[in-house]
């Protein structure tokens, strides 16, 4: 799995793509982690080239949202591939998780 970060003045967008490893939860928390234990930062974590994801980056994902909350710090998911997309239906994760269609709109939840 492959993790590209973009920094702009109001968020970080982490652009996941690839296939997501049991030996990718460890790459997510050495560089998501840090992001979201500052207060008020915001991220959106971009799936849309992610092809599949595993109980592990499941379990990373709900560290780093649960993190984030502790924090004061904001995560939202956009565009999860269709196949990341029906691994939220079946456990219910969509009804957790933030989940935008479009950048646009997750940079719009991240103000509000």
């Amino acid at each position: 799995m492959n993790i590209h970060l973009e920094e702009t003045p109001s968020h970080t967008l982490a652009k996941l793509s690839g296939e997501f490893e049991i030996d990718d939860a460890a790459q997510i928390a050495e560089m998501l982690q840090p992001i979201v234990d500052q207060a008020n930062a915001g991220l959106i974590v971009d799936l849309s080239g992610l092809k599949q994801i595993n109980s592990a980056g499941l379990g990373e994902l709900i560290a780093l949202i649960t993190r984030s909350r502790l924090s004061g710090s904001h995560v939202v998911i956009v565009n999860p591939s269709p196949f990341v997309r029906q691994v939220f239906n079946v456990t219910r994760l969509d009804t957790w998780l933030e989940i935008y269609e479009d950048e646009t709109a997750a940079v719009a939840a991240l103000r509000d």
